[in-house]
């Protein structure tokens, strides 16, 4: 009698998964919500009760205080609209925005109903963006070192004419989240409920004519090898979360021996953060939702030979406050390579409303880490910068295949030995920037060569050049003429007075003569400064200006 009722249920079970499958299928094929998307940009589209979908990129949405968000969204032309969204769990690995629906671009469908915006919550809105300005204002306005850029800007926004145009680019409108289905979520719960109760009622017919006890063994034997064949298949995804470990505070290390999928993410001509982060959690995240995070950094960069004619990079990351992994990729097809990362680009770290890197979530958001370098050098001893340009992203099409630059860091620091094949395979490329800005490449091998890589429209320029900070060496007028923060000129300065030869610790000292030390107040500063030994394989690092403070980090730091 038992057995029965157990069969009868367990088939029951079956039905309920086939049938919540088939029910997935039918309402997927019969969903019209995306007929009825909302044009942000459309007055007419978007107006007071309109009812339909809107596509947002996480990362857009900003909490101000509990319940009060805003987004903003952009349009090809890089247009955007500022407008106010509720009954969005503004966690960035909320369990929430795993069920949410996603477009081909990785950007998250909601359905929404338009409402107007309370006029109470504009105006807070409006006063915390005029306070951050103007505390940002009182902050740099004594700093010698402020770009006049920076100080018009700021005076602006915080002048009654600035405030009056925030005001008026700030919609009146809310978007009102409204409860949406998932229905490939759907279908794949079908899927595993179906199997479930399927074998469950196998093994209770196999029950009448086998011994229960041989059914008992043969089932846990059945689910051992089944954790052996996960445990096998995952076995280096496990070794490389594992290896996550707390070097100094806020300092990680992570030795990366998964395949992290190279090829398949150079074919996947990918021009944007949406699509990365769609990649990324489809390929290395097991469908886990991520979200990248916006910020400006100004850095530097050079080459200079040792006495004993060892090749030496030097690097200073000058960055909001963040935290750092120093990366260690041991790819099956590539090269070995020793790379820094800045965490907090998605949302990982020690701050406040960060996911911890040693929890984990944090650890499994290491996965992508690699597409995430921003330095680095490899075993052949070729290393590789990567720099921002304060323009528009960049975007080429001609008619190669797409992917973006710091994709294309990760790609020649596996496979490329020298400048000359990292410059020609770049050339292979369509270059594609993301969030917000465009940047630069300084790359430079153990035969002494060094080069900036800058993407100027549809033309790639490379120049032969010692060092670089963040403006554009290759073809000025591009951008028209810059005068730069001077410290493009300080670096030239130090070079030319050694004539391009200097030891590692002489060369930490260029890296200091260009840091910033007293710039934390102002939001920025140089977060740490790295002297790459190309010949040995070997990096000096000295974090937040403690040049008196050095670490070397090699392969057996990872071990």
């Amino acid at each position: 009698m038992g057995k029965r009722v157990v069969l009868i249920i367990s088939a029951v079970i079956a039905l309920i998964g086939i049938g919540l499958f088939a029910a997935g299928s039918v309402l997927a094929a019969g969903d019209t919500t995306e007929d009825n998307r909302i044009d942000l940009f459309d007055p007419e589209s978007f107006k007071d009760g309109a009812t339909g979908t809107v596509h947002l990129n996480a990362e857009d949405i900003y909490e101000w205080e509990k319940g009060l968000c805003t987004v903003v969204d952009y349009d090809e032309e890089e247009n955007g609209v500022f407008t106010f969204i509720t009954g969005v769990d503004t966690n960035r690995f909320a369990v929430g925005l795993f069920l949410v629906p996603r477009d081909a671009e990785g950007r998250m469908i909601f359905s929404v109903t338009v409402k107007p915006c309370p006029e109470e919550n504009r105006q807070k809105v409006l006063n915390a963006m005029y306070d951050s300005y103007y505390t940002l204002y009182e902050r740099v306005a004594d700093d010698p070192d402020t770009s006049p850029e920076l100080m018009s800007m700021l005076e602006y926004y915080i002048s009654d004419e600035g405030r009056a145009d925030m005001d008026e680019g700030m919609s009146h409108l809310m978007l009102e989240v409204t409860p949406t289905t998932n229905y490939g979520l759907m279908k794949t719960a079908g899927i595993v409920i179906a199997a479930l109760g399927a074998l469950v009622a196998v093994i209770c017919l196999l029950s009448y004519k086998v011994k229960g006890r041989t059914i008992v063994l043969g089932f846990v034997v059945l689910l051992v090898v089944a954790a052996g064949v996960c445990l096998f298949m995952l076995r280096k995804h496990i070794t490389t979360v594992a290896s996550l470990k707390e070097h100094s505070t806020g300092v990680y290390t992570l030795k990366y021996t998964a395949d992290y999928k190279l090829d398949k993410i150079l074919d996947s001509n990918i021009t944007n953060e949406g699509e990365l982060l769609g990649w990324a959690e489809k390929e290395l995240y097991f469908g886990m939702p991520v979200s990248m995070k916006e910020s400006l950094f100004g850095c530097a960069a050079f080459a200079v030979t040792d006495s004993n004619g060892n090749h030496l990079m030097g690097r200073n990351t000058d960055y909001p406050e963040t935290d750092c992994l120093m990366l260690y990729s041991d790819p099956v097809d590539g090269y070995d390579s020793i790379a820094l990362v800045d965490l907090s680009i998605i949302n990982i770290g020690t701050g406040e409303d960060q996911v911890s890197p040693t929890s984990f979530t944090g650890r499994l958001a290491t996965l992508a880490m690699p597409y995430f370098t921003i330095e680095g050098m490899n075993e052949a001893g070729f290393g590789v910068s990567i720099l921002e340009l304060e323009h528009e992203e960049i975007h080429q099409n001609l008619g190669r295949k797409d992917t973006l630059l710091n994709v294309a860091v990760r790609a020649v620091l596996d496979r490329c030995a020298t400048v000359d094949e990292a410059v020609a395979m770049l050339e292979q490329f369509d270059m594609n920037t993301m969030l917000g800005a465009t940047f630069h490449l300084f790359m430079c091998d153990k035969t002494g060569r060094s080069v900036v890589v800058e993407w100027l429209g549809d033309k790639m320029y490379v120049t032969d050049n010692p060092a670089i900070t963040n403006y554009v060496i290759g073809n000025t007028s591009y951008y028209g003429e810059e005068n730069g923060d001077g410290r493009y000129e300080v670096l030239m300065e130090d070079l030319d007075g050694c004539a391009c030869v200097a030891s590692a610790s002489e060369a930490m000292g260029f890296l200091s003569d260009v840091g910033y030390d007293n710039k934390k107040s102002a939001g920025i500063g140089t977060e740490w400064s790295c002297v790459y030994d190309l010949d040995n394989f070997t990096v000096t690092v000295c974090f937040d200006v403690k040049y008196d403070q050095p670490i070397t980090v090699m392969r057996d730091t990872f071990n």
